[in-house]
């Protein structure tokens, strides 16, 4: 029967090897569980059955024994009575029970050993989807540690990146400054420089300039006044 070859394949199942072989291991421990469930459902029900079905067949039998020992003793009375007829009619039913009792007790060993079977076959399969189980909580607990690690990686390294960012900016704004002192301390010398060389002239230069400017300013007020004058005439 093929529930007895899903048994056999569930119990003779390796986890391990089954979670190499498959690309999402996941997707597929999910799967096998809800296949073993549907099988242990299946085989729990067959068992109850057989099982149900061995009561039966012993309480037939337990009948069967007592119907026999009853015409036994209704015999054994006939002939103590002196009724052979009604002896030899106790003792035929007797006979049919006793045939009836063999048949169940026939019918009823390999019942029971399908009961014992079964029961043993379902303890291992409730063992190998506890298993299973146990495997997926595993992998599901593993799979959140790699994504908590993968997070936790992504978050310092964007960190990293905007530590970076502001390190560039801030060596940028330093260099801009020192840039800037250098240009101010240029321009001071600069202006220092040009007040050394005003310092340093002769003062005769300076009283002959001042000369020759008024000499200037005294002409062109004689000329405006000769020609005011020429106005007048």
């Amino acid at each position: 029967m093929r529930i007895f070859e899903r048994i056999n394949d569930i119990i003779a199942a390796n986890i391990h090897d089954m979670l190499d072989q498959f690309e999402d291991p996941e997707v597929m421990l999910k799967q096998a569980i809800r296949e073993m469930e549907h099988s242990i459902d299946t085989v729990t029900q067959d068992t109850a059955r057989v099982m149900a079905g061995e009561k039966r067949l012993i309480r037939e039998l337990t009948k069967n024994e007592m119907e026999a020992h009853n015409w036994q003793q209704r015999a054994m009375q006939a002939v103590q009575n002196g009724d052979d007829q009604l002896a030899r009619k106790a003792l035929a039913r007797k006979k049919e029970h006793e045939n009836l009792s063999q048949a169940l007790k026939e019918q009823l060993e390999p019942v029971k050993k399908a009961g014992e079977t079964l029961k043993v076959q379902l303890s291992a399969m409730k063992a190998k989807l506890a298993e299973a189980k146990r495997e997926l909580s595993a992998l599901l607990l593993r799979k959140r540690s790699a994504e908590i690690r993968k997070q936790s990686r992504t978050s310092l390294s964007c960190q990293q990146t905007k530590a970076f960012n502001a390190n560039a900016f801030r060596k940028f704004d330093r260099l801009r400054e020192k840039v800037e002192e250098a240009e101010a301390e240029a321009d001071a010398m600069d202006e220092l420089n040009a007040m050394a060389d005003m310092t340093m002239l002769d003062p005769r230069d300076t009283f002959a300039k001042d000369s020759l400017a008024e000499g200037v300013h005294s002409l062109e007020i004689e000329e405006e006044l000769n020609a005011l004058k020429q106005k007048k005439d």
